[in-house]
């Protein structure tokens, strides 16, 4: 809701619970509320507060003001925890309070009856009382804090912030001293999209959690062959699912990685053959000269994500392993010379020759002019990266391998 107090306009809300990238915050709101709730449940409730707070962080605002509610677990299990990793452009307001232009704000916890602490007393002529339940009564579907009530009686706050009861949400009520304002915003975005339309943020919070037991299992060492390939799978399964839902967002990403994978087989196959062309001119290494070059994706998780919104390295370890990935064994490709088999043209190896460029799941009419090098379809179709891991890369490696046998003897 937007709220205009003091020459200043207010966006408050509430119980996003995972869905804070749905939400849309008016251009000129100069000072974002949020009563808590955006965490979705309490599975990885230290990952969804970190997602939370990227975003809230990166929103435009000269003040941002959290109170945690009852979804928000971290606050109720590991407070000290939760603090530490709040960034310092979002201030936390627990049974506290701060004044900004003139505007003072005050938060007291009153959460979920479960996890509920004492309330304290409220300042007298605080501007806005933030809390996260409501006061019984007022906007309150029936779930209110008569104590709450008590104490917004006794220091008649000019504003009461509040969310909870999400069937009350975006409704306000003015009495004698104080204007009530349930900010829940849940029910306004859940139904926002339909299902042909499906945003990514609805399961950013399940390849989250898939991510973590993945990444989990790879420090532990389990089997990547057995229950972790496939998570793998069902990871980038869920990832390419969001992508083929917007595929016109990612035709210029695919062009340009397309480009930099050919450049670089290019040079790797380029290389290969001045090396085996040098080594060739020695007679004295004998008749049988072998050359193996393998080009690899950059070890350094690429800064441009449109799925993650932080640095994932650890993941990215997993992938490029190729006892988890077992498709990416030998990187993106291999190039091969030997005697017989040194004319290797560049079109025929990548494959840039071929007429169909048709990427599984695609429309045909996006991708038919992308001349795609067959080693983008092996990256895609048969390893267990996701189309998003792999197409913001625009650095790449390659490792040559050389042979030779004299004399009935090896020399590697």
């Amino acid at each position: 809701m937007l709220i205009e107090y003091k020459n200043h306009k207010i966006f408050a809300f509430s119980d996003t619970q995972g869905l804070n990238n749905r939400l849309e915050i008016p251009e000129e709101a100069d000072i974002l509320i949020c009563a808590g709730n955006c965490s979705k449940d309490g599975f990885y409730v230290d990952r969804e507060y970190k997602n939370f707070l990227y975003w809230f962080s990166h929103q435009k605002a000269n003040l941002r003001l959290f109170v945690p509610g009852d979804y928000d677990f971290l606050f109720n299990c590991n407070p000290e925890a939760a603090i530490e990793i709040t960034p310092s452009s979002i201030t936390v307001l627990e049974n506290s309070g701060v004044e900004y232009d003139g505007i003072s704000f005050y938060s007291v916890v009153c959460r979920n009856w479960i996890f509920r602490q004492e309330i304290n007393n409220i300042p007298y002529d605080v501007d806005i009382l933030i809390t996260h339940a409501p006061a019984k009564g007022h906007l309150d579907n029936g779930e209110g804090d008569d104590k709450l009530l008590e104490f917004i009686e006794e220091s008649k706050p000019k504003i009461h912030l509040f969310g909870h009861a999400l069937e009350q949400g975006g409704k306000k009520e003015i009495t004698d001293f104080t204007t009530y304002y349930n900010v829940s915003i849940y029910n306004q975005i859940v139904y926002r999209y339909t299902s042909n339309r499906e945003n990514k943020e609805l399961v950013y919070w399940v390849v989250k959690g898939i991510e973590e037991d993945i990444i989990n299992s790879y420090m532990l060492d389990i089997d990547g062959s057995q229950s972790c390939q496939c998570l793998l799978s069902l990871r980038k399964k869920l990832i390419n699912e969001i992508v083929l839902s917007h595929q016109e967002d990612y035709i210029d990403a695919i062009k340009e990685f397309n480009g930099s994978l050919r450049n670089a087989l290019r040079e790797m196959s380029d290389r290969a053959n001045r090396i085996y062309t040098d080594l060739s001119k020695h007679k004295e290494y004998g008749d049988e000269i072998k050359i193996k070059a393998s080009l690899y994706l950059s070890k350094q998780y690429p800064s441009i994500h449109p799925i993650h919104n932080y640095d994932r390295q650890n993941l990215w370890d997993v992938l490029l392993d190729e006892q988890w990935n077992e498709g990416y064994e030998n990187g993106i490709t291999t190039y091969s010379l030997s005697q017989g088999n040194c004319a290797n043209p560049f079109e025929l190896f990548s494959g840039a020759d071929t007429s169909s460029n048709q990427i599984e799941g695609f429309n045909k009419e996006l991708t038919k002019e992308l001349q795609l090098v067959d080693q983008f379809h092996h990256l895609y179709r048969h390893t267990e990266f996701a189309i998003t891991d792999f197409i913001y890369v625009r650095d790449f490696y390659s490792e040559i391998k050389v042979s030779i046998t004299k004399e009935n003897q090896n020399y590697g």
